[in-house]
């Protein structure tokens, strides 16, 4: 598999795969305030290193992200958003404050952020980083150690 020319199959495949946390998810997270930090992640029937990645805005705690991306090139294999402002896509679409990034190539070009799209149902809880933590794990099947 080539993770620089991923087709979307591939690419579901990958969210679905089977992962793991190399530690735990750092628990000394604070409740209002910046986070900003990366867990390693491996897919061993892949063979593919991985970064969890979490992020939340230092002035609004209802405002976050949270990312698994290629450790070696650091280009997101899927991203979430959380109040976040509207997106527009390239074609003008509108999708709202809280959507999902997928890697995507369009015409041998890697479109990283231009492409949003809605969340998943399994992604429904909004109420804090915790609970859509919990949820984006369950959806890409991450689990920790």
């Amino acid at each position: 598999m080539n993770l620089e020319n991923l087709s979307d199959s591939e690419v579901s495949t990958l969210i679905k795969s089977f992962k793991i946390c190399q530690k735990k998810i750092s628990s000394n997270t604070p409740m209002i305030g910046k986070i900003k930090d990366d867990t390693p992640v491996t897919d061993d029937k892949n063979g593919i290193e991985y970064k969890l990645h979490r992020y939340r805005n230092v002035f609004d705690e209802n405002r976050f992200s949270l990312h698994i991306r290629f450790k070696n090139t650091n280009d997101m294999l899927i991203r979430i958003d959380i109040h976040n402002g509207t997106h527009i896509n390239p074609d003008g679409t509108k999708i709202g404050e809280n959507h999902m990034h997928t890697y995507k190539r369009i015409e041998g070009v890697l479109e990283k952020d231009k492409i949003a799209t809605e969340l998943p149902k399994e992604i429904n809880d909004l109420s804090s980083l915790f609970t859509v933590l919990s949820q984006f794990l369950d959806y890409t099947n991450t689990h920790e150690v």
